[in-house]
């Protein structure tokens, strides 16, 4: 299994990224469902795990992959600090806005309207980017200096798998329908 696994990734890094990372994600918001939130089979809500397959593997995965090659471009200096040059560029330009992107893309694949999702992404992004930064940059600087370029995202989600867990938590405790939210 882990070499067919190799063999899809060397052949279709982005497919095999985005099947994984969706495959991934949708798991942590089951866990989200079942273990955290302790519902039942009955209200298990396949659409919402549906919602955060398609954002982790239509949206983030491929996001990642080419943010990847991205910081892979930075090479002045020594090859020790190189990653953690890396992590700074990542934590300040990229990681802020990506938040709030997947926050608003979120939001909308429930059916809100954009300004509702940016309202939406107001309210919720400072707790979870304050959060993200005591997770994220520990595990991203063990990704650039240990993971090969083509399995990071892979790595990202697979911690993403408990990071999903929370995320999807968080997003959905305090949440009207879209056609109810008051802004």
């Amino acid at each position: 299994m882990i070499r067919w696994y190799q063999r899809m990734m060397a052949a279709r890094p982005l497919l095999t990224q985005m099947i994984t990372s969706g495959t991934i994600s949708g798991t942590g918001d089951v866990i989200a469902q079942f273990a955290i939130e302790k519902r039942s089979l009955k209200d298990y809500d396949a659409l919402r795990t549906a919602r955060f397959v398609v954002l982790a593997g239509g949206i983030i995965a491929p996001c990642l992959n080419r943010w990847f090659f991205v910081l892979e471009k930075i090479r002045s200096g020594p090859a020790k600090l190189l990653p953690l040059k890396r992590l700074a560029v990542d934590q300040v330009f990229f990681a802020p806005g990506f938040n709030a992107f997947i926050l608003v893309c979120l939001r909308m694949l429930e059916g809100y309207s954009p300004s509702d999702s940016v309202a939406a992404c107001k309210r919720d992004w400072f707790g979870i980017w304050s959060t993200s930064i005591k997770v994220w940059p520990v595990l991203n600087l063990f990704n650039f200096y240990f993971v090969p370029l083509q399995m990071r995202v892979v790595f990202v989600q697979f911690v993403a798998l408990f990071w999903n867990s929370y995320l999807s938590y968080v997003t959905q405790e305090k949440l009207p329908h879209p056609h109810e939210a008051d802004y």
